[in-house]
This record gives C-alpha cells, sequence and structure tokens, in this order.
C-alpha cells in the first residue's frame, strides 16, 4: 500500500491525471500527512550549505551537515512548517467546497463529508509534488528565490484544479478558478495567523484542542465517511469484475472513470459490458454521451440509436435528448426534431432538451418554435431545484443568446 502511494506521488509528475485517480482510489491521508510534512521540514528548515563539498561528503564532514541540520531543525518554530498545511486543512479545501455549495452544487455539509478527505488527500500530495523540487534544489545548489516558490505555486495550483475536475468533473476552467480562490483564501489564511503573534499558541493548546474534538467528535469522524465508502465501493467493483458474467461491475467502473472524464478507461469498461451482456441499453447510452462529448458525431448517434432501440426510456428518456443532440450535430434536422419533440412531451421542463429543441427548429426554419422553445427553456432554468440550478443555467445564457439570434 505504501509503494502504491509512493508511486502515485511521483506519477503527479507525469501523469498527473492518471496519478490523481490513483490517489481517490488507492490514497491514505495518512501518508498523504506525512510526505507533506516531510517536504515542508525539507522546505523551511535552514540548510548547511552543501555544495561547498567537491563530490560526496567525508563522513567527518557528513556528521557536521547531520549535526547542523538537527540543531537547527531543534531551534526552528515549529509552526512555521505545520501553518501551510493548517492552511490547506483549514482555509483551503473548505473554502473550495464552500464556494461550490454557494454556487448550487450541494449542501456544504453533505459536500464536506462525502468530498473533505479525498479533496484534503490530493492538495497535501499536491503540495508535495510541487515543493519537493523546491527543497531538492534548495539542499543541493543552494538556489532559493521567489521565482522558484512562484513556480511551485502555480503547479500545485494546476494539480488542485485537476483534482477538483477528476473529483468532480468539473471543467477545467471552473476548476482552475477554484483552486486560484481556494489559494488566495489560504494565503489570507497565513496572514492572519501571523497577524494573531503569541495568540496562536493558545489557539494550539493541545487541551484546546481535544476540547474541540470532544466537542465536534462526530462531525470529524464523518468527514471520512465519502472517503471509505468510495474506496470501499471502488475494491468491491474490481473483485466483482473477476467474475466474467457481470457486466454491471464494469458498467459503474466504467461509470466513475467518465465522471473523471479518463474517457479511454470508461469506454473500456463499457465495451466490456456491452460484450458482456449486448442487450442492456445502459453502456450504449454512456458510449454515445462519450462520443459527444468527444466530438465523434457518428459513432454517437450509432450508439445512441442503438440504446433507444434497446431500452425506449433508458435514462428517464433521456436517450432520445442525447439522440437528438448528436443527430443536430451530424445536421440531420428531421431526425434530431422527431426525437428532441418525442422527448419533450415525456419531460417538457428539461432546459438541455429544450435548448436543443430551439437550436434544432432554428436550423429547420422554424423560427416561432424554436423562440418558444428558448423561452421554455429559460423558465425552466429559473424554476430548477436550487441545488440543480448550476448544473443548468448554462442552457439559459445559450438560449437567451439564440433568441437574440432570431430577431
Amino acid at each position: 500500500m505504501v509503494s502504491e502511494n509512493i508511486a502515485a506521488l511521483f506519477l503527479l509528475y507525469v501523469k498527473p491525471v492518471a496519478a490523481i485517480s490513483r490517489i481517490l482510489d488507492r490514497g491514505r491521508l495518512w501518508f498523504a500527512i506525512v510526505a507533506a510534512l516531510g517536504a515542508s521540514f525539507l522546505v523551511h528548515v535552514p540548510q548547511p550549505q552543501l555544495t561547498q563539498f567537491a563530490g560526496l561528503p567525508a563522513p567527518a564532514e557528513a556528521q557536521s551537515l547531520v549535526a547542523a541540520a538537527l540543531s537547527q531543525w531543534i531551534a526552528l518554530d515549529a509552526s512555521s512548517y505545520f501553518a501551510p498545511l493548517g492552511a490547506l486543512a483549514l482555509a483551503f479545501v473548505p473554502l473550495m467546497i464552500a464556494i461550490r455549495a454557494v454556487s448550487g452544487f450541494g449542501s456544504f455539509g453533505v459536500m464536506m463529508r462525502s468530498d473533505y478527505l479525498s479533496l484534503l488527500m490530493c492538495s497535501l500530495l499536491a503540495w508535495t509534488a510541487a515543493y519537493l523540487p523546491v527543497a531538492a534544489l534548495t539542499w543541493i545548489f543552494g538556489i532559493r528565490s521567489p521565482g522558484l516558490f512562484a513556480a511551485a505555486s502555480l503547479f500545485f495550483t494546476g494539480l488542485v484544479a485537476l483534482s477538483l475536475r477528476t473529483a468532480w468533473g468539473s471543467s477545467l476552467g471552473s476548476a482552475a478558478g477554484l483552486a486560484a480562490l481556494g489559494w488566495a483564501g489560504a494565503v489570507l489564511a497565513l496572514a492572519a495567523y501571523g497577524i494573531l503573534g503569541p495568540l496562536r499558541y493558545y489557539l494550539l493548546s493541545p487541551f484546546l484542542l481535544y476540547y474541540a474534538y470532544s466537542l465536534f467528535a462526530s462531525d470529524f469522524r464523518s468527514l471520512g465517511d465519502g472517503l471509505r465508502s468510495r474506496q470501499h465501493l471502488r475494491d468491491q467493483l474490481e473483485i466483482a469484475t473477476n467474475n466474467p458474467r457481470d457486466a454491471d461491475a464494469h458498467y459503474q467502473l466504467g461509470l466513475i472513470y467518465q465522471k473523471r472524464r479518463q474517457y479511454s478507461d470508461a469506454i473500456t469498461r463499457f465495451e466490456r459490458a456491452v460484450a458482456i451482456d449486448a442487450q442492456d441499453a445502459d453502456p450504449h447510452l454512456q458510449l454515445g454521451r462519450i462520443a459527444l462529448e468527444q466530438s465523434r458525431y457518428e459513432d454517437a448517434v450509432h450508439h445512441l440509436q442503438k440504446a433507444a432501440a434497446l431500452d425506449d426510456k433508458a435514462s428517464a428518456s433521456e436517450v432520445w435528448r442525447d439522440l437528438g443532440a448528436a443527430c443536430y450535430q451530424t445536421a440531420r434536422f428531421e431526425e434530431a426534431a422527431a426525437a428532441l419533440e418525442k422527448y419533450v412531451a415525456r419531460r417538457p421542463y428539461d432546459p438541455e432538451g429544450l435548448y436543443w429543441l430551439g437550436r434544432t427548429h432554428v436550423s429547420l426554419g422554424h423560427a416561432e418554435r424554436a423562440r418558444e422553445c428558448f423561452e421554455e427553456c429559460m423558465e425552466a432554468v429559473k424554476t430548477s431545484p436550487r441545488h440543480r440550478r448550476a448544473q443548468v443555467r448554462k442552457w439559459a445564457r445559450q438560449s437567451q443568446a439564440g433568441l437574440r439570434g432570431l430577431k
């Protein structure tokens, strides 16, 4: 298990998305904490000049270097290397979750329980990967410059953005914005921590920390529920795939990869599910959705037509909405209109279906019907439940642009 975590840490430098997926599936929080503390120690402890020796240091010289490092470690204020990690745990990750919740993607409390430890683990290992090269350059070559720390901070922010994109399935732009806001909040938290002066030692008193834990023990323990259940489910699905007749295990793993935008792995799992059970519409539906996402529109039409033929009401009839969008992209406007009209008749308040139906009628020259669809789309977004509004508001913006194009 330790070797897997170490491999995932160093994989962040070459294949960050695959590494983040491994961390989410196999990562251990204790390893992330130890690794981040080690990197923080190396970055913050003053270094003896290792470049003063040519080649490897002699034994006596090496002993003096170790003694100098230890004395500097003893004299160092421990808060200087704990502070960045505390800022990640107490400000950085909670702030990103809070912004996500305020944006309409769920309840803050629920998201803290389901996502906090996963994101904290990814953030700690991202911080470790970003600042280990800084420590190496400082200790070996004596290089310590603001530009080096700025580059490490940018690398860290990029890794966190990829973590958010993988964990939440959000776009890279919104994930980068969240990571930047979280980073700004962490910097402000560190500044506030420095302003506290001697008061911070009282706040970090073991008695006060123990009292806080006793008061909120159940809440603290619940923070790990999401990570534990997610990793347990992943392990059980991997075990279930050993059964050559279990198509659902491959399908469920495919959904995990699809949410993380690891489309090649998702396609492999869905195709395996189809090979086991060719009469199941759901894998075809997801293969069609991935093809749509990747702009492979002919493949999307093929898979979605197959899914619709197998199950007319697949995914609460969303198969017809996705088929209509795919037909629109291939300029099959009559087929698109037929599929989308069927979908809207069944689910008249879905903003995405109304938007694509409006676009289709614009291409068919039906201006009045298109206007009606765009207006209904905007109204459907306004009346959507609060937790869903953030996911569908883009269809209102695009419908508004469509209305302007009709004038």
